[in-house]
């Protein structure tokens, strides 16, 4: 599954245009920089690599912060039973 479909799921819309561009211009590198040698696959899969890596970090970040939410929940529900008792 291309990374832009996981900004385009969750309705990012800065995200999923951004990842397309650098995905875009991959493919681009690939398809017409190919023709003349490997230079077309490096900077194809720099592009490559920085969607990838874009897409890598926002799921790493939402990650973050629904592991921050549920320990805090945790920690509310603890703080509730210690003062009952």
């Amino acid at each position: 599954m291309p990374p832009q479909f996981i900004f385009l799921t969750r309705k990012k819309w800065g995200g999923f245009i951004l990842n397309s561009l650098l995905y875009s211009l991959a493919w681009i590198n690939v398809l017409v920089l190919g023709i003349f040698g490997g230079l077309g696959f490096i900077s194809g899969g720099f592009f490559w690599l920085l969607a990838v890596a874009h897409t890598g970090w926002h799921l790493r970040k939402e990650m973050i912060q629904e592991h921050a939410e549920i320990i805090a929940a945790k920690m509310a529900e603890r703080l509730k039973g210690n003062q009952k008792k």
